[in-house]
């Protein structure tokens, strides 16, 4: 797969999966529109980007926590590249004390990186990609797979993106528009570093080739590693009198 004149939206761009789509996107050609807090990593990334693979790489640091509209930051940086066909969210935003004791401050900054963030920049792109006959890629989380104790505030905005990819697949035909959901299980990254887990974690750049191979595929609902479908069947079929008394 090849697509020079075309443009990727990779935000979340600078570590973890996003840093490792933005690599996989290189390989392929695309010139990409990068997108994360640190302008200090973006710029870097973009740097080896452009030096490995020569391809248009443009950055824009942007706080997804406290930007009102980043959709609308993202469309105009946007202006003067290559039409846009690909966005990528691989955003999430994640707290160790995430119970049912938040605050209200701190459950609106988990609510604006995992679900306002995606919602307002899929929508305020809609016309680009739809223009180009384009995909929209999110990403879920086995977290979200059934309700629990811990995680409340990640995991509701996690299974709020399900219903978002319902409603764009709804709308739109494959051949306006394509929408990928993934649900994504361990990735060993630096947040899963030295972590006790309970099943393996996988390297980003191996659940990124996947997805970048599968961006021409149509729309689609699935887990990356596939194996945790049949784990979250299992969750999901598991008597509630039993599943409640699972701790984490």
């Amino acid at each position: 797969m090849s697509a020079p004149e075309t443009t990727a939206i990779v935000v979340g761009a600078s570590s973890g999966l996003g840093r490792a789509l933005a690599t996989a996107l290189a390989r392929e050609g695309y010139a990409q529109l990068l997108v994360a807090s640190d302008r200090r990593d973006l710029d870097a990334l973009g740097a080896s980007l452009d030096l490995e693979h020569g391809t248009t790489v443009r950055s824009l640091a942007l706080d997804l926590a406290r930007e009102a509209d980043p959709g609308a930051r993202i469309a105009s940086t946007l202006d003067g590249m290559p039409p846009a066909s690909v966005l990528l969210l691989p955003i999430g935003y994640s707290r160790d004390d995430d119970d049912l004791s938040l605050d209200a401050g701190a459950i609106g900054q988990l609510l604006a990186v995992n679900l306002h963030a995606p919602l307002a920049i899929a929508h305020a792109l809609l016309p680009r990609l739809v223009a180009t006959h384009g995909v929209v890629v999110l990403f879920g989380s086995v977290a979200a797979t059934r309700g629990r104790g811990r995680n409340v505030v990640y995991a509701g905005a996690k299974r709020a993106l399900v219903s978002l990819y319902e409603s764009l697949r709804q709308r739109y035909r494959n051949a306006e528009l394509r929408v990928q959901l993934y649900e994504l299980g361990f990735m060993a990254t630096n947040l899963t570093y030295g972590m006790k887990l309970p099943l393996p974690a996988v390297a980003p750049d191996v659940v990124a080739r996947t997805i970048v191979r599968r961006l021409r595929s149509g729309s689609s609902r699935r887990y990356l590693p596939r194996w945790w479908a049949l784990v979250a069947m299992l969750v999901r079929c598991m008597p509630w009198f039993v599943y409640r008394r699972m701790k984490g």
